[in-house]
């Protein structure tokens, strides 16, 4: 019984003393990792997700905030249309609307965002072949180029014949080639429409032929054409007025002529000198719609009409808005010759007690010189006045923001770094397949840097120490082992063993 409470007491003051160390190891591990991993740094063993850009054409940082201009002025043309916008392309600024979130049927209108997944996903030397499928779901009578099932041609033939003639069969064929179906094409439509920040879309076919459940708006047909005017093939496609398409396995030769009157110069009313294409579109439900593109003096605009009747006032609305907008409205850069640090003196600004404690020069700060807004003509640069806010504390680089208010009103933001900011080119357009990230600033990337050397040797830090509890772990038993051996020593063992104590009383007499 004594025997079995020394095993108890024994196990218990190993187990507690065991630990105990555990414990304080822990404890010295946390106390690194707190000095490794000072407050405000991201670990990577945490959840927060990092900040993210997104890469198409309709995020494009550097220059305006989207400002909300004066929608629609008391000056504006009054247009048959019932829904329009005229937005920006660089900035995304909107310089006029009218109904522009309502949902419309866009007609044909759709082939521009069928257009788009296909520059991006496809190629356009593969040759596709037109299916059975397709053309059973060609309407009879609907826009057509002609083809036929088994014709063969290539995915750019395709393109210009949905594009310039709107051929509805054209649009299924790429759908097919793209996306398996017509189905799996629609979700690819749905998904791109929602990345680009669609707010009351919904595709179900990529021509544009009714149907109830495929369904737009103005504002969202803006975002998808200034997503795809960044890809220098479809500039080509929609500025082309004429297209051959050479002869295929089942028919002759065919020329295409574009639709779109904008671009016919000698066209009457109907031709907008500024304008660099478009597309149309057409249903007994939806009425006329149009999308088309203009440039002005290094300026871009998308304008996008829909229900007007008839057809031909679709042009004559996109003039007047265009024409407006650019006359009425100009791009300002209030900062292109500012000087911030001019006036970032001790005297001015609001530092943090950190700051306030210790002797230090004048931190530096910087703004994008490029940022601008649109405001109307008529407002003078001087008229808008610059209201700078300093944090308490640097976040990220952010030191601050200047707002600019015209008459009581913020009309543009942009932040104040202490970091010289990037800025991408607006104007230039996207390579295909071309992924751009972001140059990050070399204080950040040596943040980044310092904070991973950090985590590695935290990581190191651990593994020693885990090698030190195996050890120790290894120690101790092995000093206990020594300890019991010594404790229950080899005699005693013997006599609670008659057979061996009788052979060693045995060798004892014999010897």
């Amino acid at each position: 019984m004594k025997t079995i409470f020394y095993f108890a007491n024994n196990y218990k003051e190993k187990t507690m003393k065991y630990n105990r160390r555990i414990t304080v190891l822990v404890l010295i591990t946390v106390l690194l990792i707190s000095f490794f991993m000072p407050a405000g740094s991201v670990s990577a063993f945490s959840n927060s997700s990092s900040k993210t850009s997104k890469l198409g054409a309709a995020e494009i940082p550097g220059n305006a905030s989207a400002t909300d201009a004066e929608f629609v002025p008391s000056d504006a043309p009054e247009i048959n249309a019932e829904s329009a916008i005229v937005m920006d392309l660089d900035t995304g600024d909107i310089l006029y609307e009218k109904a522009a979130y309502t949902e419309r049927y866009p007609a044909s209108i759709t082939k521009v965002l069928t257009c788009l997944i296909a520059i991006k996903q496809g190629n356009l030397n593969d040759v596709l072949t037109i299916s059975e499928s397709v053309m059973n779901q060609a309407e009879e009578g609907s826009s057509s180029i002609g083809l036929v099932a088994g014709e063969q041609l290539t995915l750019k033939d395709a393109l210009y014949g949905m594009m310039l003639n709107s051929g509805n069969e054209c649009a299924l064929s790429i759908a097919e080639n793209i996306g398996g179906s017509t189905e799996g094409f629609a979700d690819m439509m749905n998904k791109t429409a929602a990345l680009l920040g669609c707010k009351a879309s919904h595709f179900v076919n990529p021509n544009g032929l009714h149907d109830d459940n495929h369904y737009t708006c103005c504002y969202d047909m803006a975002l998808i054409g200034r997503e795809a005017y960044q890809y220098p093939e479809f500039k080509k496609l929609i500025s082309s007025q004429t297209y051959h398409i050479p002869e295929t396995n089942m028919n002759e030769a065919r020329d295409l002529w574009q639709e779109n009157r904008l671009i016919y110069e000698g066209n009457g009313e109907y031709y907008y000198e500024y304008s660099t294409g478009g597309k149309t579109g057409y249903t007994e439900t939806s009425l006329a719609t149009l999308i088309s593109f203009a440039e002005k003096d290094g300026r871009r605009l998308v304008t996008v009409v829909m229900k007007c009747n008839p057809t031909t006032e679709s042009y004559l609305d996109t003039i007047k808005l265009d024409e407006f907008c650019f006359n009425k409205y100009r791009l300002c850069k209030p900062l292109l010759d500012y000087d911030l640090n001019s006036k970032n003196d001790k005297g001015a600004l609001l530092l943090d007690n950190y700051y306030n404690d210790i002797n230090h020069d004048v931190i530096k700060y910087y703004v994008n010189r490029d940022y601008g807004f649109y405001i109307r003509s008529f407002i003078n640069d001087e008229d808008i006045n610059k209201r700078i806010t300093y944090n308490a504390s640097h976040v990220d680089n952010i030191a601050g923001t200047i707002d600019f208010v015209y008459d009581g009103v913020t009309i543009g933001s942009t932040d104040i770094t202490t970091d010289v900011p990037y800025i991408e080119a607006s104007s230039t357009d996207a390579l295909k397949d071309q992924k751009i990230e972001k140059e990050k600033p070399e204080s950040e990337l040596r943040d980044k840097i310092l904070n991973i050397v950090k985590i590695l040797i935290v990581l190191i830090i651990i593994v020693l120490i885990l090698i030190v509890i195996i050890l120790l772990y290894k120690w101790n038993m092995m000093k206990e082992t020594k300890r019991t051996i010594k404790y229950y020593p080899v005699k005693r063992d013997l006599r609670r063993n008659p057979e061996l104590n009788k052979e060693n009383k045995k060798r004892d007499e014999n010897e």
